[in-house]
């Protein structure tokens, strides 16, 4: 993508989630999975020249995470890491237990 191009889109597109990420992507620069949903779903609905609404398309693996998706946008939980070692120990307590349960 050319210099001119990038220019363009940094120009003549509407200020929306995605439009930092997918010119980031365009430059080549790495991005996180959801920077790349984000930028994904901003290349996808023709960068929302025609308004930042939910695109509906529900077959898309991505629209769940859309960041204009009718009744917003699935949010991802952050687990604090007293909460995973919780989980962790009480994943060990129950194998240890059905490795216990003599087969019969």
């Amino acid at each position: 993508m050319s210099t001119t191009d990038l220019e363009w889109i940094e120009k003549h597109t509407p200020k929306a989630q995605g439009k930092k990420e997918y010119l980031a992507f365009l430059r080549g620069e790495n991005l996180t999975m959801k920077q790349r949903i984000l930028a994904n779903c901003f290349q996808c609905t023709g960068m929302y020249t025609d308004g930042r609404d939910d695109c509906e398309m529900g077959e898309c693996t991505f629209h769940v995470y859309m960041p204009y998706r009718k009744g917003g946008a699935l949010k991802v939980r952050q687990l604090s890491e007293d909460t995973k070692a919780k989980l962790r120990e009480s994943r060990l307590r129950k194998r240890a237990e059905v490795k216990s349960v003599a087969v019969g």
